[in-house]
Protein backbone atom coordinates (compact mmCIF):
# COMPACT_ATOMS: atom_id res chain seq x y z
CA UNK A 1 0.00 0.00 0.00
CA UNK A 2 1.53 3.55 -0.93
CA UNK A 3 2.41 5.84 1.74
CA UNK A 4 0.95 8.67 0.28
CA UNK A 5 3.15 11.01 2.05
CA UNK A 6 1.82 14.82 2.19
CA UNK A 7 3.70 17.75 1.49
CA UNK A 8 3.79 18.74 5.12
CA UNK A 9 5.62 15.34 5.67
CA UNK A 10 8.34 16.36 3.36
CA UNK A 11 8.75 19.59 4.83
CA UNK A 12 9.12 18.17 8.03
CA UNK A 13 11.40 15.55 7.13
CA UNK A 14 13.58 18.59 5.45
CA UNK A 15 13.56 20.17 8.86
CA UNK A 16 15.29 17.02 10.13
CA UNK A 17 18.10 16.66 7.65
CA UNK A 18 19.24 19.83 8.34
CA UNK A 19 18.35 20.12 11.87
CA UNK A 20 22.00 20.57 13.54
CA UNK A 21 20.45 20.02 17.71
CA UNK A 22 18.65 16.80 18.93
CA UNK A 23 16.34 19.32 20.13
CA UNK A 24 15.93 20.78 16.72
CA UNK A 25 15.52 16.97 15.34
CA UNK A 26 13.07 16.05 17.85
CA UNK A 27 10.94 18.61 16.67
CA UNK A 28 11.01 17.64 13.12
CA UNK A 29 10.26 14.48 13.80
CA UNK A 30 7.50 15.00 16.49
CA UNK A 31 6.01 16.95 13.35
CA UNK A 32 6.57 14.27 11.07
CA UNK A 33 4.68 12.14 13.44
CA UNK A 34 1.77 14.28 13.55
CA UNK A 35 1.31 15.00 9.50
CA UNK A 36 1.69 11.77 8.79
CA UNK A 37 -0.93 9.90 6.68
CA UNK A 38 -2.53 7.35 9.59
CA UNK A 39 -2.62 3.84 7.49
CA UNK A 40 -1.49 0.77 7.20
CA UNK A 41 0.76 1.94 4.04
CA UNK A 42 2.90 4.21 6.96
CA UNK A 43 2.91 1.84 9.61
CA UNK A 44 6.59 0.64 9.59
CA UNK A 45 7.68 4.22 8.80
CA UNK A 46 5.72 5.18 12.00
CA UNK A 47 7.31 2.81 13.54
CA UNK A 48 11.23 4.27 12.67
CA UNK A 49 10.05 7.45 13.50
CA UNK A 50 8.48 6.72 16.84
CA UNK A 51 12.19 4.79 17.42
CA UNK A 52 14.24 7.68 16.35
CA UNK A 53 12.22 9.67 18.15
CA UNK A 54 12.93 7.13 22.09
CA UNK A 55 16.66 7.58 21.07
CA UNK A 56 16.77 11.31 20.93
CA UNK A 57 15.24 11.66 23.63
CA UNK A 58 17.10 8.99 25.75
CA UNK A 59 20.42 11.09 23.99
CA UNK A 60 19.05 14.69 24.98
CA UNK A 61 18.36 12.90 28.87
CA UNK A 62 22.09 11.61 29.38
CA UNK A 63 23.17 15.12 28.04
CA UNK A 64 21.36 17.00 30.11
CA UNK A 65 22.75 15.31 32.90
CA UNK A 66 26.22 15.41 32.24
CA UNK A 67 28.02 18.31 33.62
CA UNK A 68 30.34 18.77 30.44
CA UNK A 69 27.27 19.82 28.19
CA UNK A 70 26.46 22.68 30.59
CA UNK A 71 24.06 24.73 28.80
CA UNK A 72 23.27 28.55 29.34
CA UNK A 73 19.95 28.83 27.80
CA UNK A 74 18.70 26.40 29.39
CA UNK A 75 16.73 28.42 32.18
CA UNK A 76 14.14 26.97 34.93
CA UNK A 77 11.16 28.76 34.27
CA UNK A 78 9.76 31.13 37.16
CA UNK A 79 7.16 33.82 38.04
CA UNK A 80 3.93 33.26 35.89
CA UNK A 81 5.58 32.48 32.61
CA UNK A 82 8.99 32.96 30.47
CA UNK A 83 9.32 35.32 27.65
CA UNK A 84 12.39 35.72 25.33
CA UNK A 85 13.58 38.94 24.06
CA UNK A 86 15.15 38.86 20.92
CA UNK A 87 16.78 40.63 18.43
CA UNK A 88 20.09 42.39 16.24
CA UNK A 89 22.86 43.35 17.42
CA UNK A 90 22.30 47.08 19.38
CA UNK A 91 19.08 47.58 19.33
CA UNK A 92 18.46 48.14 22.78
CA UNK A 93 17.38 44.84 24.85
CA UNK A 94 19.24 44.92 27.43
CA UNK A 95 18.58 48.22 28.20
CA UNK A 96 15.02 47.29 27.83
CA UNK A 97 15.30 44.03 30.70
CA UNK A 98 16.81 46.59 32.94
CA UNK A 99 14.21 49.35 33.08
CA UNK A 100 11.99 46.63 33.35
CA UNK A 101 13.27 44.32 35.84
CA UNK A 102 15.90 44.13 38.76
CA UNK A 103 18.14 42.41 36.40
CA UNK A 104 21.69 43.55 36.61
CA UNK A 105 22.20 44.14 32.70
CA UNK A 106 25.83 44.97 30.94
CA UNK A 107 24.55 48.26 28.66
CA UNK A 108 27.06 49.23 26.51
CA UNK A 109 26.80 51.54 23.35
CA UNK A 110 29.12 48.90 21.10
CA UNK A 111 27.33 45.83 19.82
CA UNK A 112 27.96 42.33 21.21
CA UNK A 113 27.83 43.43 25.23
CA UNK A 114 24.98 40.48 25.49
CA UNK A 115 27.53 37.73 25.78
CA UNK A 116 24.94 34.87 27.64
CA UNK A 117 21.27 35.10 28.01
CA UNK A 118 20.43 36.51 31.34
CA UNK A 119 17.14 36.58 33.49
CA UNK A 120 15.50 39.47 35.18
CA UNK A 121 11.78 39.20 36.17
CA UNK A 122 9.52 42.12 35.81
CA UNK A 123 6.54 42.64 38.14
CA UNK A 124 2.72 42.93 36.86
CA UNK A 125 0.44 44.25 39.93
CA UNK A 126 1.05 41.03 41.86
CA UNK A 127 2.95 38.54 39.86
CA UNK A 128 6.14 38.59 37.98
CA UNK A 129 6.93 37.22 34.40
CA UNK A 130 10.21 35.92 33.70
CA UNK A 131 12.10 37.51 30.88
CA UNK A 132 15.39 36.27 29.57
CA UNK A 133 17.87 38.52 27.35
CA UNK A 134 19.78 36.67 24.84
CA UNK A 135 22.78 37.44 22.81
CA UNK A 136 22.84 39.52 19.62
CA UNK A 137 20.80 37.68 16.81
CA UNK A 138 23.31 37.08 14.11
CA UNK A 139 20.93 34.69 11.23
CA UNK A 140 23.93 33.45 9.85
CA UNK A 141 25.58 32.14 13.25
CA UNK A 142 22.60 31.10 15.42
CA UNK A 143 23.57 28.35 17.96
CA UNK A 144 21.25 25.51 18.58
CA UNK A 145 20.67 26.26 22.35
CA UNK A 146 19.38 29.71 21.42
CA UNK A 147 16.76 27.87 18.88
CA UNK A 148 16.10 25.59 21.66
CA UNK A 149 15.41 28.28 24.43
CA UNK A 150 13.01 29.98 22.20
CA UNK A 151 11.19 27.05 21.00
CA UNK A 152 10.51 26.51 25.04
CA UNK A 153 9.47 29.72 26.23
CA UNK A 154 5.90 30.84 26.47
CA UNK A 155 6.23 34.03 24.30
CA UNK A 156 8.56 35.50 21.83
CA UNK A 157 9.21 39.28 22.09
CA UNK A 158 11.44 40.64 19.17
CA UNK A 159 13.41 44.20 19.87
CA UNK A 160 13.84 46.67 16.98
CA UNK A 161 16.02 50.13 16.60
CA UNK A 162 12.76 51.60 15.58
CA UNK A 163 15.28 54.87 15.13
CA UNK A 164 17.72 52.99 12.78
CA UNK A 165 17.37 53.51 8.72
CA UNK A 166 17.94 49.74 9.18
CA UNK A 167 14.47 49.56 11.35
CA UNK A 168 12.86 47.34 8.47
CA UNK A 169 15.80 45.06 7.82
CA UNK A 170 16.16 44.47 11.87
CA UNK A 171 12.60 43.41 11.83
CA UNK A 172 12.35 41.66 8.28
CA UNK A 173 15.51 39.53 9.16
CA UNK A 174 14.60 38.44 12.75
CA UNK A 175 11.06 37.23 11.06
CA UNK A 176 12.62 35.56 8.30
CA UNK A 177 15.16 33.90 10.77
CA UNK A 178 12.47 32.43 12.91
CA UNK A 179 10.29 31.30 9.97
CA UNK A 180 13.36 29.67 8.61
CA UNK A 181 13.55 27.90 11.75
CA UNK A 182 10.19 27.44 11.69
CA UNK A 183 9.68 28.26 14.92
CA UNK A 184 6.92 30.64 13.55
CA UNK A 185 4.78 29.66 11.60
CA UNK A 186 1.12 30.03 9.84
CA UNK A 187 -0.27 25.75 10.68
CA UNK A 188 1.00 24.10 13.75
CA UNK A 189 0.92 20.90 13.74
CA UNK A 190 -0.66 19.12 16.93
CA UNK A 191 2.12 17.89 19.68
CA UNK A 192 4.80 20.65 18.03
CA UNK A 193 5.89 23.76 19.85
CA UNK A 194 6.00 27.00 17.82
CA UNK A 195 4.46 30.61 17.67
CA UNK A 196 1.90 31.99 15.49
CA UNK A 197 3.18 35.71 13.99
CA UNK A 198 0.20 37.16 15.79
CA UNK A 199 1.42 35.69 18.75
CA UNK A 200 4.93 37.71 18.73
CA UNK A 201 5.31 41.30 20.28
CA UNK A 202 7.69 43.63 18.63
CA UNK A 203 8.93 46.55 21.20
CA UNK A 204 9.93 49.44 18.95
CA UNK A 205 12.46 50.80 21.06
CA UNK A 206 14.01 54.57 20.44
CA UNK A 207 10.84 55.87 19.27
CA UNK A 208 12.50 59.30 20.66
CA UNK A 209 15.14 59.26 18.09
CA UNK A 210 15.02 61.71 14.62
CA UNK A 211 12.90 59.59 11.87
CA UNK A 212 11.22 57.13 14.53
CA UNK A 213 7.58 58.17 13.55
CA UNK A 214 8.55 57.47 9.55
CA UNK A 215 10.11 53.77 10.34
CA UNK A 216 7.43 53.00 12.65
CA UNK A 217 4.73 54.41 9.95
CA UNK A 218 5.84 51.79 7.43
CA UNK A 219 6.95 48.85 9.71
CA UNK A 220 2.90 48.77 10.49
CA UNK A 221 1.89 48.84 7.11
CA UNK A 222 4.07 46.11 6.15
CA UNK A 223 3.71 44.17 9.23
CA UNK A 224 -0.12 44.56 9.86
CA UNK A 225 -0.24 40.83 11.59
CA UNK A 226 2.55 41.86 13.84
CA UNK A 227 1.61 43.95 17.52
CA UNK A 228 4.30 46.48 17.80
CA UNK A 229 4.39 48.39 20.44
CA UNK A 230 6.73 51.98 19.91
CA UNK A 231 8.80 52.46 23.14
CA UNK A 232 11.97 54.44 24.31
CA UNK A 233 13.68 53.07 27.15
CA UNK A 234 15.68 56.54 27.29
CA UNK A 235 12.36 58.81 28.19
CA UNK A 236 10.06 56.16 29.43
CA UNK A 237 7.46 56.21 26.50
CA UNK A 238 5.91 53.34 26.24
CA UNK A 239 7.48 51.44 28.88
CA UNK A 240 4.48 51.45 31.19
CA UNK A 241 2.69 49.34 29.09
CA UNK A 242 4.64 47.00 28.72
CA UNK A 243 4.29 44.27 31.41
CA UNK A 244 0.65 44.44 31.39
CA UNK A 245 1.24 43.13 27.48
CA UNK A 246 3.64 40.66 28.65
CA UNK A 247 0.94 39.07 31.21
CA UNK A 248 -1.88 39.28 28.11
CA UNK A 249 0.94 37.54 26.05
CA UNK A 250 1.09 34.33 28.29
CA UNK A 251 -2.70 34.37 28.06
CA UNK A 252 -2.59 33.01 32.06
CA UNK A 253 -5.22 33.66 35.13
CA UNK A 254 -4.52 34.53 38.54
CA UNK A 255 -6.66 32.19 41.22
CA UNK A 256 -6.46 33.24 44.65
CA UNK A 257 -7.23 30.29 47.51
CA UNK A 258 -9.21 30.57 50.45
CA UNK A 259 -9.58 28.55 53.27
CA UNK A 260 -12.98 27.47 54.32
CA UNK A 261 -13.70 29.99 57.49
CA UNK A 262 -10.60 32.59 56.67
CA UNK A 263 -9.89 35.31 54.28
CA UNK A 264 -8.53 34.79 50.62
CA UNK A 265 -4.77 34.53 50.39
CA UNK A 266 -4.73 37.93 47.86
CA UNK A 267 -0.41 38.35 48.12
CA UNK A 268 0.60 35.19 46.07
CA UNK A 269 -1.86 33.67 43.48
CA UNK A 270 -1.49 30.55 41.85
CA UNK A 271 -1.19 30.72 37.51
CA UNK A 272 -3.41 28.97 35.12
CA UNK A 273 -3.65 28.55 31.55
CA UNK A 274 -6.52 30.31 30.77
CA UNK A 275 -9.63 27.68 30.57
CA UNK A 276 -8.13 26.22 33.93
CA UNK A 277 -10.49 24.26 35.83
CA UNK A 278 -10.88 24.10 39.63
CA UNK A 279 -9.59 20.67 39.15
CA UNK A 280 -6.51 22.05 37.55
CA UNK A 281 -6.11 24.63 40.34
CA UNK A 282 -6.42 21.60 42.91
CA UNK A 283 -3.72 19.88 41.17
CA UNK A 284 -1.92 23.25 41.61
CA UNK A 285 -2.37 23.64 45.27
CA UNK A 286 -1.92 19.97 46.20
CA UNK A 287 -1.94 16.43 44.45
CA UNK A 288 -3.63 14.90 47.31
CA UNK A 289 -6.18 17.76 47.43
CA UNK A 290 -6.98 17.05 43.88
CA UNK A 291 -7.95 13.48 44.71
CA UNK A 292 -10.40 13.79 47.06
CA UNK A 293 -11.99 17.20 45.67
CA UNK A 294 -15.70 17.65 45.62
CA UNK A 295 -16.87 20.56 44.90
CA UNK A 296 -15.75 24.61 45.32
CA UNK A 297 -17.11 27.73 46.17
CA UNK A 298 -16.03 30.96 43.62
CA UNK A 299 -15.77 34.01 44.39
CA UNK A 300 -15.14 36.90 41.64
CA UNK A 301 -16.70 35.31 38.08
CA UNK A 302 -19.61 33.79 39.45
CA UNK A 303 -23.10 34.91 39.48
CA UNK A 304 -22.75 35.13 43.48
CA UNK A 305 -20.63 35.47 45.66
CA UNK A 306 -19.65 31.57 47.14
CA UNK A 307 -21.47 30.15 44.42
CA UNK A 308 -21.02 26.29 44.76
CA UNK A 309 -19.36 24.66 41.41
CA UNK A 310 -18.30 21.57 40.22
CA UNK A 311 -14.77 19.91 39.39
CA UNK A 312 -14.77 21.32 36.05
CA UNK A 313 -15.88 24.72 36.30
CA UNK A 314 -13.82 26.61 34.27
CA UNK A 315 -12.07 29.99 36.11
CA UNK A 316 -11.41 33.39 35.19
CA UNK A 317 -8.60 36.03 36.23
CA UNK A 318 -8.54 37.05 39.56
CA UNK A 319 -11.36 34.46 40.88
CA UNK A 320 -10.77 33.17 44.60
CA UNK A 321 -11.58 29.63 44.87
CA UNK A 322 -12.19 27.54 48.41
CA UNK A 323 -12.12 24.19 47.69
CA UNK A 324 -14.06 21.31 49.34
CA UNK A 325 -12.84 17.21 49.83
Amino acid sequence: MPANLTPQYYEAEKAYKQAKTVEEKISALQEMLSVIPKHKGTEKLQGQLKKKLSKLREEGEKKSKSTSTYNPYRIDKEGAGQLILIGVPNVGKSSVLGALSNAKVNVAQFPFSTGVPLAGMVPYEDVKIQVIDTPPLVVEDVPGEMVGAIQRADGLVIVIDVGSGEALDQLSSTVDFLEGKRLVREEIPEGVKAFRREELLVLANKVDQPGAGDNLEIINELYPDLKIIPISVKTGKGMDQVPKVFFEMLDVIRIYSKIPGQDPDMEAPFVLRRGGTVLEFAQEVHKDLADGLEKARIWGSAKFDGQHVPRDHVLADKDIVELHT
